[in-house]
């Protein structure tokens, strides 16, 4: 029995000493590794917002639309996620490609303000200004989702005062 826990212990040490040697990174895996996915992936429908269309979806450019609610169509999936540096953020379920948005190719997509809009940008890009979800209204700083224009495009305030919510349907996570 002796030989037996020896084997037994040994290879779990051993196990365990291969376990806990960092993996090499390299700029292919540093993506993957720019969010820790959140458990629970959301469609979010605008609260008052386009009937028929109330359903926030990113278009191939990142911008955000009301549209038609798909549930299981991955371009209205987000899922609300936490960044390198602890940010709550919103990961972007669907894919971009080259001839629309070629800095989102193979890169995580969150959330992000530039100052005017929200729109898909590059998880791990420098200086971002993520969106989040508080209190069932998208904001970012002070800036908050303020409804949606003629073209049925997502609309922000960013002072702050004219928010709009929106509710939050749990889905099952669509491959990109």
């Amino acid at each position: 029995m002796r030989g037996f826990n020896q084997i037994l212990f040994g290879g779990l040490a051993l196990y365990a000493g291969v376990a806990a040697v960092p993996a090499k990174k390299d700029s292919s895996t540093a993506a993957a590794t720019t969010v820790t996915r959140g458990a629970s992936t959301i469609v979010m429908k605008e609260v008052g917002g386009i009937a028929g269309n109330e359903c926030l979806t990113f278009r191939n450019n990142g911008e955000i639309v009301d549209a038609a609610c798909v549930n299981n169509a991955a371009d209205r999936q987000v899922t609300p996620s936490t960044s390198a540096s602890g940010a709550n953020v919103l990961l972007v379920q669907r894919s971009f490609d080259a001839g629309f948005r070629p800095d989102l190719v193979g890169k995580q997509a969150c959330v992000g303000f530039n100052g005017t809009d929200f729109k898909a940008v590059d998880c791990a890009a420098s200086e971002t200004q993520f969106v989040s979800l508080v209190g069932g209204e998208l904001t970012s700083g002070t800036a908050c989702q303020s409804g949606h224009d003629s073209a049925a495009q997502l609309t922000v305030d960013t002072t702050g005062s004219k928010c709009v919510g929106v509710t939050l349907t749990t889905v099952t996570p669509t491959a990109p």
